[in-house]
């Protein structure tokens, strides 16, 4: 089992536990591969989350570089139990957020460090990002998935109280952070419906001939927090996925949008549709944030849910090195169109595997 999102307390405010203890619970849990995703170190005092007060946009980058190196030593320290990747989780905020992040991807990255003595500084090479996952989390500068009020506060501010000008800036901000990074994995592609539910006055509607089961299906759909999207909206997040899937990028199905009360795994399924119908590449992310959450709804629920997505294959990452003769004879290497100039897939492969040869846990 596999997972490429993932975040700890000692790296990340809003999560638990010890990177360490992530690892160890991903060993614990028997996944073969498990990525170290934490978030990339924003770089103006206005983009730090409320829980982060204390904090200045030096302490994000220290940070950041403080995790690049913990990794590492789990790496080596758990080799012969796990595969560990080295990545982040992006921020984008504008065309800064891609300079940074192209930065960090370079290799044989430099920063200084104190030594044990205190007293002296030392410059030392950082580890190497192997991927990211390319998330967005803020629209115009106001975090969507911190709380519900600031969910509401951005409707205001960059809606004008209109969620589908929200989610039109949305999904703009999301295709020039593709364009400039051509992630190796798209996180949480339809986050912005996160809060949806909260949102005065919105009905989720979806299209049916029968007036009977339409009403049916708008009350379980109103239960499940789903929407529809407009067809200039539709006509975005087409735009979207189909440049992914040219690059050839992942696409994660997160588990954690069930843990928020969604109905669906992000992306929601008629995204999710979509996606498939062109032949896109899904991936398994859980999203941790803290050992507890490692292989969240990694059960058969889960399995179902894929099943009758009528999912066959699933894709995953593995380190550049690895050979192709060691796949086994279920799995095979896939082709990416990445752009060297972004950094994408220089330091990893795609693999997939058939989903019956997955092990989900038993409840």
């Amino acid at each position: 089992m596999f997972s490429f999102h993932s975040h700890s307390g000692q790296f990340c405010m809003h999560a638990k536990g010890t990177l360490e203890q992530v690892v160890q619970s991903a060993i614990q849990r028997q996944f073969s591969i498990y990525g170290l995703s934490e978030h990339m170190p924003r770089y103006k005092p206005e983009q730090l989350y409320p829980e982060e007060s204390h904090l200045t946009v030096q302490d994000l980058e220290n940070m950041y570089d403080q995790f690049l190196q913990e990794a590492q030593r789990l790496q080596l320290k758990y080799t012969d139990k796990i595969c560990l990747l080295i990545g982040l989780e992006t921020e984008y905020f504008d065309i800064q957020s891609i300079d940074l992040v192209r930065r960090l991807r370079e290799p044989q990255r430099k920063c200084l460090a104190t030594t044990t003595a205190a007293t002296t500084t030392k410059e030392i090479v950082l580890p190497q990002v192997q991927y990211i996952v390319g998330s967005l989390h803020h629209v115009h500068g106001i975090p969507l998935d911190f709380s519900q009020e600031l969910y509401l506060h951005a409707l205001d501010v960059v809606g004008k109280g209109s969620w589908e000008t929200l989610f039109r800036e949305y999904f703009n901000a999301q295709f020039e952070m593709l364009q400039g990074l051509q992630p190796e994995v798209v996180g949480h592609l339809d986050l912005v419906r996160i809060f949806f539910s909260s949102i005065k006055g919105c009905h989720h509607r979806h299209s049916s001939g029968d007036k009977h089961e339409h009403d049916h299906k708008q009350e379980q759909e109103q239960d499940q927090n789903q929407n529809q999207l407009t067809q200039e909206l539709w006509a975005l997040v087409k735009r979207n996925v189909d440049y992914v899937i040219a690059y050839g990028g992942l696409f994660e199905l997160n588990s954690r949008a069930w843990k928020k009360g969604l109905a669906d795994a992000y992306p929601q399924r008629d995204i999710l549709e979509y996606i498939l119908s062109k032949n896109g590449r899904v991936t398994l992310s859980d999203d941790s944030h803290g050992p507890d959450d490692v292989g969240m709804f990694y059960n058969p629920e889960l399995k179902q849910y894929l099943e009758q997505m009528s999912i066959e294959q699933v894709y995953y990452l593995t380190p550049n090195g690895t050979a192709e003769d060691e796949t086994t004879h279920a799995e095979r290497v896939c082709v990416t169109n990445a752009s060297i100039d972004t950094g994408s897939f220089q330091h990893v492969h795609v693999r997939s595997i058939p989903l019956a040869s997955l092990n989900f846990y038993q409840k």
